[in-house]
């Protein structure tokens, strides 16, 4: 046989052959899933999450002090794509019954070992260079349209290069989809930040991109296309001038069902769309009602259903004005020191702050709280406190640095911090809370400083 025939026949054999060895699994039976270190000093949240045919499972674990972790679940469907969230910073990999994977991170340097390496590293690279915090303008890294875009072209160059490391064909070329999906729903974001912070005419540009996204395709749920679908979508309701919101959302729903085919995608809007009505606040017969009104809807996910009733039954438990602080958490000040929350505010009127750095409205508080605080300084009965939940105490430190405010500020300890916002309902920031002198809960949902009446609010809670 000609040498050059042979030599093609033996690399096309070994090509094969790592093909079959890259996607096959090795575990042993007392192998976990995922197993993986972080490059932390303290026990650290970890959350994982899935999406299986529109449903969303997320487990949370704590590190040990070393960072070790093991991620062991039950899965449904047998494998995942998987997200891992670190605080504020996003990796991804794959994992599938039978098979055993080992994750190191360490910041922007993640590496894997085991089964599915391939697959692990294109996921951690998608999903960690078009994290959403990459492109979320701040107050300290505002919006500016040529950065923005070159960050997402070269953000798209990264995600193909690994792409090419997928050794299977078919998941290569699924694989290609979601990139090229998620390219999308970055782009779309962009121009709508244009339109937004620049007033730029490009509503021609994002029609065109939203017209090409079929509803339907699993990749429009999972790349967040599915999203921008529904706010263009002419869905036929009309909501006859004055918003009953139960019935607008209700309607939605019930217009979701009967227009999408894709069970997955039509879950995950319906998820999405009940989720926005309880955003809103509405009272416990509206949500009664509102849930009497898809009940043809709801017996399909019954997901969803779980969720309403875990919110009423938060709702019956939760945090009231006139109820005891729920917890003591850990604070740590700007030169390390700790402190606890009780001891902070012990004997005094106390008005808190529940802010982070990466929270635009909450950085916008700011200067008003400093008027505010500079207005009753001098008065010893009130405290006033500003705690921060960034996961990036760095970040936080470096903004402290940079503004230099005067009054109390503090960082939670990550754990007791986690269970203390927790068990408050805190689920959304800015939040402000005033606390009585005697440690009781005067305003569980106080007014903001930008309010026109944060004076009067302040001094009815002295006088009390």
């Amino acid at each position: 046989m000609n040498k050059a025939i042979t030599h093609y026949l033996k690399q096309a054999f070994l090509l094969a052959l790592t093909a079959i060895l890259g996607q096959s699994c090795t575990r042993k039976a007392d192998s976990p899933l995922l197993e993986g270190i972080l490059n932390v000093t303290e026990p650290t949240k970890v959350a994982f999450v899935y999406d299986y045919l529109g449903d969303n499972y997320v487990e949370e674990l704590i590190t040990d002090s070393t960072g070790s972790f093991i991620y062991n679940p039950k899965l449904e469907g047998d494998e995942a794509d998987l997200y891992i969230y670190v605080g504020q910073d996003i990796y991804g990999a794959y994992v599938k019954e039978g098979c055993s994977t080992h994750i190191v991170i360490d910041g922007e340097n993640v590496t894997f070992k085991g089964d599915n390496a391939d697959r692990c590293t294109f996921l951690n690279t998608l999903y960690h260079t078009f994290s959403p915090w990459a492109f979320k303008p701040t107050p300290d890294h505002p919006f500016d349209s040529a950065e923005w875009n070159t960050r997402l072209e070269k953000s798209r160059e990264t995600v193909e290069k690994a792409l090419d490391g997928v050794i299977d064909s078919e998941v290569r070329a699924r694989y290609q989809q979601l990139a090229d999906a998620t390219y999308k729903y970055y782009l779309l974001q962009n121009l709508a930040l244009e339109r937004m912070m620049n007033q730029t005419d490009n509503k021609l540009q994002s029609d065109s991109i939203i017209a090409t996204i079929d509803p339907n395709a699993d990749i429009t749920r999972l790349s967040g296309l599915l999203n921008y679908w529904y706010n263009a979508a002419d869905l036929g309701v009309n909501t006859g001038g004055r918003i009953d919101l139960e019935d607008f959302f209700a309607r939605q729903i019930k217009r979701v069902d009967s227009v999408l085919t894709n069970e997955g995608n039509k879950k995950s809007l319906i998820n999405t769309l009940c989720n926005m009505f309880l955003m809103y606040q509405p009272s416990d017969s509206a949500i009664h009602e509102f849930r009497a009104a898809i009940a043809p809807q709801l017996a399909k996910v019954p997901r969803i259903e779980e969720n309403i009733e875990k919110v009423l039954a938060e709702r019956a438990k939760r945090i009231k004005d006139g109820d005891l602080l729920p917890g003591n958490p850990t604070l740590i000040a700007r030169d390390g020191s700790r402190t606890t929350l009780a001891d902070v505010i012990r004997g005094k009127v106390a008005y808190i702050d529940f802010w982070a750095t990466w929270c635009a409205p909450c950085c916008h508080e700011i200067p008003y709280f400093e008027k505010v605080w500079e207005q009753y300084k001098e008065n010893e009965r009130i405290v006033f406190v500003s705690i921060s939940q960034d996961d990036d105490r760095k970040a936080w430190e470096k903004k402290i640095d940079k503004d230099q405010p005067t009054w109390p500020n503090y960082i939670f300890d990550k754990n007791s911090g986690s269970k203390f916002l927790e068990d408050m309902s805190i689920n959304s920031i800015p939040r402000f809370v005033i606390v009585g002198a005697d440690g009781r809960i005067l305003s569980a949902d106080a007014v903001r400083p930008s309010d026109k009446d944060i004076a009067t609010v302040l001094d009815a809670a002295l006088a009390r």
